[in-house]
């Protein structure tokens, strides 16, 4: 049995141009309208409710994105906050940290007093540096004949000294305190400078 080719052709484009088909129905008042329009209509309004769609979609997601970025922030913030909160009693405890050291530094009198007491002073001051410590509070002690650098240290005076010598650090009066990479308190050194 012999098929008929020209029922194959036609098969492969079953949909015909919209445009070429003219339709009419009536509407609900009974007025006749033609389909053609009424479809160009329909996909104009798609064209309208996909532009605005993703208008919406676009501005939903910059809406989220700013959220997760203010939520970030705010967290950093907070950590900010949190970490530099302490900063001011700490300030206010350094004072006594350079009392220790000025009762440590004078050897003579340090040896005279009694030994338990020696002990209990040391272990209050251990206590001390442990705050700091576990506070992030860090002493800035400059090694001497390093030289000046005023972001970390600050010249409270100068000592006659040889060429080699000049702008470096040959005495440490009071250390300094770092937190967190900020400098709390400079150390305060005397510098060589050339006679």
């Amino acid at each position: 049995m012999k098929e008929d080719k020209s029922i194959d052709k036609k098969s492969d484009n079953l949909e015909p141009d919209i445009e070429e088909l003219d339709f009419v129905d009536t509407d609900e008042d009974g007025e006749e309208i033609n389909l053609n329009t009424k479809l160009r209509k329909l996909r104009d309004q798609l064209k309208t409710s996909q532009t605005e769609r993703n208008e919406y979609l676009a501005g939903w997601q910059r809406a989220k994105a700013d959220y997760i970025n203010l939520k970030n922030t705010e967290e950093k913030n907070r950590s900010e906050i949190i970490k530099f909160s302490k900063e001011g009693l700490l300030v206010d405890l350094i004072p006594l940290a350079d009392s220790f050291d000025m009762a440590f530094a004078n050897k003579e009198a340090w040896e005279q007093a009694p030994e338990n007491w020696r002990k209990g002073i040391e272990y209050i001051y251990n206590q001390l540096m442990n705050i700091f410590k576990d506070n992030d509070l860090l002493e800035l002690t400059p090694d001497k004949n390093t030289p000046f650098d005023p972001k970390y240290h600050e010249s409270i005076g100068v000592i006659d000294s040889p060429e080699e010598d000049d702008g470096k650090i040959l005495e440490v009066v009071k250390k300094g305190y770092i937190m967190q990479e900020k400098v709390i308190r400079p150390a305060q050194v005397k510098i060589g400078h050339i006679k």
